[in-house]
Order: structure tokens, then sequence, then C-alpha cells
């Protein structure tokens, strides 16, 4: 794949009474196809003709065009890439348009455009189009060894463009994510195609140098005595990259399958801003009016800020405009109704101006977890207030205070003990199971038995058997240093038995 050029197909389409000339446009298309060879070179095979189809090629035609105008028309077989180009002629010039529509993912860019003055012109501003429209693949090959990163290797990597500013990758290029399940027995059918919202890849490295000083010792460079020669610069891997996977939560990028094409499709902002509409997935005919936003500047959503964060709220259409940052291509969204978290996700402004993001709810979940942290913290104070009592029942049995000895463990008999945790990680749990299975949200589901499982093994861990038997021959032991009976005679008044702390009376 790294030695494979793209399969291009370059469609123009003319409109205009300008456009009646055959000459001009064949000059035109002429012009087109040399300004690509020459900034593509070998990297594309491209095929670059006048359209048979595509009459009158206008800004507004290529604006309504659907990808289910163009399946049956390219398939996979003849063309990866097809760009299809509007000039639209007039007195004072030329309106030049460009889309590209990828094959293999059934996709269609934004429209953009330019206007030029000569014809001259027309082909250097349709090239440029074509460039800036051009989406490079990516295919994800395996996770790093650290599994904080993920690597891809690009298509027609190892071919360098004549044309620097045709490079496929540079700092701060962002991937959007699209799955293909590939038939078993015919491996050149899609059986499903996928594309995965919310779910990006940040690159964090490409170009690579693979030199000497990376080889093994027995592949080191050889030095002649009396001979002297130039460090070796190295020599740069064009043909893989690395990057972070950016999504709202768990997702099947990434991962290992059978038949599964994972690609990464490099796309970078054509806006300084996108205007994005919000709405929930279980109910995308409702915009989320007045939502308060915090556009969160950083890379991993564990990462500390890298700037402060900017509150934005939507409008009555629900919607908002996030803006370009060169310096942050993604931001983290967090949306808040009242004081509510709904949602954590990623985005990447400008690569869609117009945008709709269907927010999954996550209120469910992010409930949970904060009603986790809480019974997390009570366990943590438990855990103190216990460790204090023991504190003064081990100096009143040093002491010989048996009075202050029985106070400190009749105190800790009153902590709440594993019963008690496990009653409130039930009361957690049941409510919150209840309204995902209401919402038919299965993936909120298994995010809270997830994490009530987790919270439930800390529970078993710390009220371990063990430590309880422990603590009570311990405090047995304690009891006879403070001078006290080991049993009470019958029928007297017992003083407050000794129990495991921890336990539920």
């Amino acid at each position: 794949m790294q030695q494979r050029p793209y399969r291009v197909t370059v469609e123009v389409g003319f409109s205009g009474s300008e456009a009646g000339d055959p000459q001009l446009r064949s000059e035109v298309v002429r012009q087109i196809r040399d300004g690509f060879q020459r900034m593509y070179g070998a990297m594309w095979n491209a095929a670059v003709r006048e359209s048979n189809w595509f009459v009158p090629g206008t800004a507004e035609a290529l604006e309504r065009l659907e990808v289910s105008q163009l399946e049956t028309r390219y398939t996979e077989k003849d063309a990866e890439k097809v760009l299809l180009i509007a000039v639209e002629c007039h007195r004072d010039g030329f309106d030049v348009s460009c889309r590209e529509h990828d094959v293999r993912i059934q996709e269609l860019t934004p429209l953009i455009s330019r206007s030029v003055f000569t014809a001259d012109a027309v082909a250097h501003a349709a090239c440029e189009l074509g460039r800036d429209s051009f989406r490079p693949i990516l295919l994800y090959t395996a996770q790093t060894l650290d599994k904080s990163e993920l690597e891809f290797i690009v298509q027609a990597g190892m071919i360098i463009p004549p044309d620097p500013s045709a490079a496929q990758l540079r700092e701060g290029d962002v991937l959007r994510t699209f799955l293909r399940q590939m038939d078993r027995k015919n491996p050149d059918k899609v059986k499903l195609l996928q594309r995965l919202d919310l779910c990006y890849v940040r690159i964090t490295a490409f170009n690579q140098v693979l030199g000497a000083a990376g080889l093994p010792a027995d592949e080191q460079a050889v030095q002649a005595e009396g001979i002297e020669s130039a460090p070796s610069l190295g020599w740069q891997d064009s043909s893989r990259a690395r990057g972070v996977l950016l999504s709202h939560g768990l997702v099947p990028f990434g991962t290992k399958g059978r038949n599964l094409q994972q690609i990464g499709v490099r796309q970078r902002p054509i806006a300084d801003s996108s205007r994005v509409r919000l709405v929930l997935q279980n109910r995308p005919d409702r915009p989320l009016i007045c939502l308060r936003v915090d556009q969160v500047a950083k890379l991993r959503q564990t990462d500390a800020n890298a700037t402060p964060p900017v509150r934005i709220l939507t409008d009555r259409r629900g919607e908002l405009i996030l803006k370009t940052d060169p310096e942050n291509p993604t931001f983290w969204l967090y949306a808040y109704s009242g004081s509510t978290l709904l949602a954590r996700v990623p985005y990447a402004p400008g690569l869609i101006p117009m945008d709709t993001v269907k927010l999954p709810d996550d209120s469910i979940r992010l409930g949970v977890e904060g009603d986790l942290y809480l019974l997390r913290d009570e366990l943590v104070d438990m855990a103190a207030e216990k460790a204090v009592h023991m504190s003064l029942a081990k100096k009143a049995s040093e002491a010989k205070n048996g009075p202050g000895f029985l106070e400190a463990v009749a105190a800790m008999n009153e902590l709440p003990g594993k019963e008690t945790f496990g009653l409130k990680l039930n009361e957690i749990r049941a409510p919150a199971v209840d309204r995902a299975v209401q919402t038919k949200n299965s993936a909120a589901k298994r995010r809270i038995e997830s994490l009530i499982g987790k919270m439930s093994d800390s529970l078993t861990k710390y009220f371990a058997p063990e430590k309880r038997v422990a603590e009570a021959d311990e405090l047995v032991k304690l009891r006879k240093a403070a001078g006290l009976p080991e049993e009470e005679p019958a029928g007297a008044s017992a003083p407050a038995p000794v129990r495991p702390p921890g336990s539920t009376p």
C-alpha cells in the first residue's frame, strides 16, 4: 500500500456562454492535467477529462450532488478518488468550485470555491482546490508498545510528490475514522461501512528519521581507518505515522478484527469556524437550546488544560460557533444541562462548516461516576476515622484505661461496614440501570455495570475476611493489655462487645 499510487479520476464540468468554445474547454482540461502531474507526480495515477455527465458544471449543481448519484457511476475497481471540478464562465471572469468523492468511504467533501479573472488562472485555481479537497488515506496496523498511540501506514507514502504543498501529512493533522467490514468469501466486497462520529486521531509523529543510531549493534556503520565520512542524516520513513485516538467512549477503532479495514481519512479545515447544531442521539429532532458548553483545549481527555476553557451557550436553534485554532486542531466539549454534565466529546472545528453533532446521552454514566466518587470519599473518611479510633484504643490499652478502650471500640463498631456500603452501591446501580434500559442505552448499561463492578471489587478487598480477623485478634490483645477480662460473667451487664471494626451491628 505504501508504494501504490492513488487512482484518481478528475471530472471537469463547464457552464456559461463563454464555455461554448471547445478549444477553451480543451485547453483548460489540458492545463489541469499538467498541473496535477507537476503537483503530485507518480503519487497519482490520474485521468483528467471533460465530464460528459456533469453538465452544466455549476457550483449549485455541485452543492446539490449526493453520494447516491455517484455510487453506481464510480466503483472501487475504476477509481479510489474522484475530483469534481465546476468551471463557470462569465463576462467578469471564472468561478471554479471543487468537491472530492472518496469511493471507499462513500463520502463527499464540502464545497470550496474560488474566483479568477483570466482563463490562464483557471487551471491553477482548479489544481489548488483539488489539492485542498484531496484527503489521503491511512490504514491502521497496530497499537504502539505502550498502547498509548495507534500506528498507521500511508497509501503512496513512499512516493514523494514534487510539490511540497502536496505532502500528505503535516504537524497537527486530524484523521476522521471509518470501518469497512469486508466479506469473508469475497475480500474485495464491502459488507458493512461505518463512519465513527466524534472519533478522531491526532497525528503525533510522521516522517521519522531512520539512521544508523537506531540499528542493532551488529548493524552499526563501519568506520574505515584513514577515511572520514560525514554522519548519516538517516532516511525519513514517510510511509508510516502515529497518532492519538480521541473519542467520547469505547469505540471499535484500534482493535483487532477479521476482514476489518480501519481507515483514517486525513481532512484539513476548509473554514475558519464551524457552525455546530447540538442534538441528542435519541432525540435528533430537538435541538439543545441554551446549553452551556465548555470548550477545552487539550490532546487527551485526561491531560491538563492547555488554555483556560471557553464557555459558550447554544442559541435558540441549538447552534454554536466553534473557531479553529492552529495550535489546537481538536478540542474537548463539555456539555452541561444546569449543573449536570450531559456529554464530554472531542471535536475538530473547520472540517465541516455546517455540522450537526449528536451528543451521546452520557448523563446516566456521568451521574454514576459522580455518585461513586462520593461513595469512595465516604469510604476514605470511614477508614481515616477508624484509624483514629484504633489509635485511641491502643493508647488507652497502654495506659490501662479500660473505659477509654471500650469507648474507642464502641465508636469503631458504630462505623458503617461492608453491608452498609453494599446497600449504598446497589442504590446507585439500580436506578441507573433501570434508566439505561428504559432509554435503550445498552452502552451506558455496560459502562455502569463495569463501574459498579470495579467499586464492588474495591469494597471486597477493603473488607476482606482476613483483614477483619486480624483486626479482631489485635483488639483482643489490646483488651488484655488494658486489664479487662476476656469474658463477662453470665447475667452481668456486659460492656460493649469487641467486634471486628467496620462490621454492621
